[in-house]
């Protein structure tokens, strides 16, 4: 079994180190599902079928670690690889990531990571390991408005920050929805979007 070189990087932070692991190219597996609920209308024969939304694409990869030839330790990139689905307090979540392999790559979160142990030392040190992932695409929210409403016009608002004001609740109430709070981030420039001064003003962008 061949064995080359591939990365996971965390994109949730600027300029975060890639990790690098072994994978087997001869095989992965991209699936990508549609939502197509059933109507049933009285007199057809069949349901009709109606397009509700697109579901994230999934990836599924095993990747291998291997120091057996070395006798190092496992661990430290044991550690970096389960940070991609340890949640993130500035992000009140798992960070998202980026598997490359040559001019294949793919970007999302990770929704199941599992971990198989193959090789020892004589003090019970990690030399050799198997990492299965699979990966559900993500795609930023505002990006995802920008390519459906893009006869929207451009209007931009502000709002001054209230006492006890969360940047998700603001985007609740602003979008309809908290999980757009990363679009005041990026408009506004917040590197700490957790820490909200009553008095500031918010740039509010359109979707």
């Amino acid at each position: 079994m061949a064995l080359v070189k591939a990365t996971l990087t965390n994109v949730s932070v600027a300029d975060a180190a890639p990790v690098e692991v072994l994978f087997n190219p001869t095989e992965y597996s991209i699936t990508t599902n549609m939502n197509y609920p059933d109507i049933s209308v009285p007199g057809l024969r069949v349901p009709l079928l109606q397009f509700v939304r697109g579901e994230a694409k999934t990836l599924q990869v095993e990747l291998f670690l291997d120091q057996s030839d070395t006798g190092e330790s496992l661990n430290e990139r044991l550690l970096a690889l389960r940070s991609f689905v340890t949640i993130a307090s500035d992000l009140h979540a798992p960070p998202v990531c980026r598997f490359a392999w040559g001019e294949t790559t793919f970007t999302g979160v990770i929704a199941e990571f599992s971990e198989k142990f193959a090789m020892f030392d004589e003090a019970g040190k990690v030399l050799r390991a198997r990492v299965t992932l699979k990966l559900k695409s993500y795609e930023p929210a505002d990006l995802q408005y920008r390519e459906i409403n893009q006869n929207s016009p451009d209007r931009t608002k502000t709002r001054a920050v209230r006492e006890g004001d969360r940047i998700d609740l603001i985007a609740a109430e602003e979008y309809g929805d908290p999980s757009y709070w990363p679009v005041l981030a990026r408009a506004n420039g917040l590197d700490r979007p957790r820490l909200l001064r009553a008095g500031d003003l918010l740039e509010i962008p359109p979707l």
